[in-house]
């Protein structure tokens, strides 16, 4: 892969543009003008999210066999870590000129969760432990704030009332549709997790019946979709839930750290395209 691929993947480009669509998807959904500022705000806070994990001296430890993208990370560090500062005062700057009250209590919450979910604050009898390493919550985790930030911070950018049945319709939609994708990355991580001591889904119950449990997930978000949309609206979802599935079926621990980054974030651009596809 070239040296711009390698950047844009690895580096937690790609992840952040995942973002930006699926916060866009939702735009499309409920016919809301993109506010482009407050999309951009999400993009970054996940670059600055998913590269504060990435470069952790926790995760740098880890004595195991080292993947293409640790390898990229470690001789790229310093460069991830004066983009990711650079992320962070734009965020902040941003934060401060654009974004209203209801917004800062919705995110204050949701900053304590991503930073706990990589810093060390689980008191256990060896030491402390982020929230990643608490068996099975990860999974529940990572669901909570994508579908949180890529629906909530749009449906209050278009003054939609938080008690709107609408609204958490379309919420545990987008937290079924992550689910099964968070399964997919611990599939991957099996290896890792096995020497770490980390108890995740495919650990407990083998990655087979992991995947199983991943369609369950994955059944669940196409009823929601054939349930809350119509038209063509509905038809770029469920073809979105029909791609996921081939991604499910096709994971394994053994797939080269390519198929994950382009791929697995990848399935999480394709509701914003189909949507532009045959919405247009």
């Amino acid at each position: 892969m070239s040296k711009a691929g390698k950047y844009f993947l690895f580096g937690n480009i790609f992840i952040s543009v995942c973002a930006f669509s699926l916060f866009w998807a939702t735009c499309l959904l409920i016919q809301f003008p993109l506010p482009l500022t407050l999309g951009v705000w999400v993009g970054l806070a996940t670059f600055f999210l998913y590269n504060f994990d990435s470069l952790l001296p926790t995760k740098l430890r880890y004595h195991v066999a080292v993947s293409p993208r640790k390898a990229w990370v470690l001789a790229h560090r310093r460069v991830l870590a004066i983009a990711m500062i650079a992320a962070g005062l734009l965020l902040v700057f941003i934060f401060l000129y654009s974004f209203r009250l209801a917004h800062f209590w919705l995110l204050a919450h949701l900053a304590l969760l991503s930073l706990f979910y990589s810093w060390p604050v689980i008191p256990t009898a060896n030491g402390f432990i982020p929230l990643r390493n608490v068996p099975l919550l990860k999974l529940l985790l990572i669901s909570y704030v994508w579908a949180t930030v890529t629906v909530w911070l749009p449906l209050l950018a278009a003054n939609w009332p938080v008690l709107a049945g609408k609204g958490w319709l379309l919420f545990l939609e987008r937290f079924f549709f992550i689910l099964p994708l968070t399964i997919i990355f611990d599939i991957r991580d099996v290896a890792r997790d096995q020497h770490t001591g980390t108890l995740t889904l495919p650990r407990l119950v083998g990655v087979r019946a992991a995947k199983w449990i991943a369609f369950t997930f994955l059944l669940a978000y196409l009823l929601l979709v054939f349930f809350n949309h119509q038209g063509a609206n509905q038809l770029a979802l469920i073809l979105c839930g029909l791609i996921y599935g081939g991604l499910i079926e096709l994971a394994h621990e053994n797939r080269s750290e390519y198929f994950y980054a382009v791929a697995g974030d990848g399935i999480l651009v394709m509701p914003a395209i189909l949507l532009l596809l045959l919405t247009a």
